[in-house]
């Protein structure tokens, strides 16, 4: 009753607001949005269990001049208070990003990077910051998850969305997105991104196992990928939530110099 109620109050002062909600691994997955970060392209916050991300994704009105690459930025920003911790600087402030929050803004890029258009040169800006933290539910599925969701409700022209989980080899059971307990005694520590048809991106540590056992937990994640992927909710043709996609800014001519050369890849 008190969940109802929630939620129409959120209805009655946020018009926008819209909330999904599935399970992913036996844990409740729900996404949020229409509540916060109103002057973005799009905004989602992502909870999976007590994990909590804020994932949201902008893109310039018009495109960078004088480049011949795609502007993407992707930023996971895991500060102390999301695990109930003050920075022990004199400061008391946080320090640059740690090295794990660049690999997981990296394993964010991989598969979504792809699916933008190939000469689009908008600038797009990515930010996934973790509120808070549960240690069975990885924060960085959730910002993947949520950040696929801000791009797939955005008027961002996209082939997404895409989705991510963990996959672990635990007493040689396959199992997805494993609680801490689980991953203390892991023999693989696997992220499968994929869409619905296709798997983007493999990061994979762990023991030595047959190859096999490697194909058959990559296609269990891919199985999971594809349930959360038909989860998020596409817009019809041409629109997403009411809003029209806008067109990304197109490639400029080469320099007059590089015409007269065979340049592919211009």
């Amino acid at each position: 009753m008190i969940n109802i109620i929630y939620e129409r109050g959120n209805q009655m002062f946020f018009k926008n607001y819209k909330v999904w909600e599935t399970e992913l691994a036996g844990r409740k997955l729900t996404l949020e949005t229409g509540k916060m970060c109103g002057l973005a392209g799009a905004s989602i916050m992502a909870r999976y269990g007590d994990t909590n991300v804020l994932c949201n994704v902008t893109m310039s009105a018009k495109p960078r001049e004088g480049v011949d690459f795609f502007p993407l930025s992707v930023d996971y920003e895991e500060k102390m208070y999301s695990v109930g911790r003050i920075p022990g600087s004199f400061q008391r402030r946080e320090a640059r990003p740690s090295e794990k929050a660049i690999l997981t803004s990296r394993c964010i890029d991989r598969p979504i990077r792809p699916l933008f258009p190939k000469d689009m040169r908008n600038d797009v800006s990515v930010v996934a910051t973790v509120m808070s933290v549960d240690p069975d539910c990885s924060p960085e599925i959730t910002a993947m998850i949520g950040v696929s969701a801000a791009i797939a409700i955005s008027d961002i022209p996209w082939d997404g969305p895409i989705s991510g989980v963990n996959v672990g080899l635990v007493d040689g059971q396959i199992v997805i997105n494993p609680t801490l307990e689980q991953r203390a005694h892991n023999d693989l520590n696997l992220t499968v991104a994929s869409t619905g048809d296709l798997v983007a991106m493999i990061e994979a540590g762990g023991n030595e196992i047959d190859d096999d056992t490697m194909f058959n937990a990559i296609m269990a994640g891919h199985e999971e990928n594809k349930k959360i992927v038909a989860f998020i909710p596409p817009g019809p043709a041409g629109v997403r939530h009411g809003r029209r996609l806008r067109q990304g800014g197109k490639r400029q001519d080469p320099h007059p110099l590089l015409r007269r050369a065979p340049a592919p890849h211009l």
